[in-house]
């Protein structure tokens, strides 16, 4: 299917939720999620460690449950999707190896980040849900 459907007015519209290559506007919620996963640390008070340990797991267990409900991706874009985690992770825990913050700030940036991360994953399903909506309409 096309990138690009008409809008009601007749104009061409994007489809900004379409898989990309590699890098996609899916990377989003995959970078803000290693981000909310290394906040973990200093919030909850769990080991970097363990925290990295989750952040992994979770993404390759994600990546896997994308193969079983058979959306299609390149492998590119899978291993893109494991590996912004990892990076998202590994700066945020490097801020705050070099910086002190308090914990209430933390917790404020951690919940705009945990809302911006949810609005990305709806955004995207209901792009997702109007594209396989219109493929079937066709």
């Amino acid at each position: 299917m096309e990138d690009l459907d008409k809008t009601m007015t007749g104009k061409p519209k994007r489809d900004w939720w379409k898989q990309g290559k590699a890098l996609d506007l899916w990377s989003i919620p995959h970078f803000l999620f290693g981000i909310l996963m290394g906040m973990l640390p200093p919030l909850i008070g769990i080991s970097l460690l363990t925290a990295l340990s989750l952040t992994l797991i979770l993404a390759l267990l994600w990546e896997l449950y994308e193969k079983l409900v058979e959306i299609k991706e390149t492998f590119l874009n899978s291993v893109f999707d494991v590996i912004l985690p990892i990076v998202a992770f590994t700066c945020i825990s490097l801020v705050f190896h070099f910086y002190s913050f308090h914990p209430n700030d933390i917790l404020v940036v951690a919940i705009a980040i945990f809302v911006l991360y949810v609005f990305t994953n709806l955004s995207g399903w209901l792009a997702y849900r109007r594209r396989k909506h219109d493929f079937y309409m066709h």
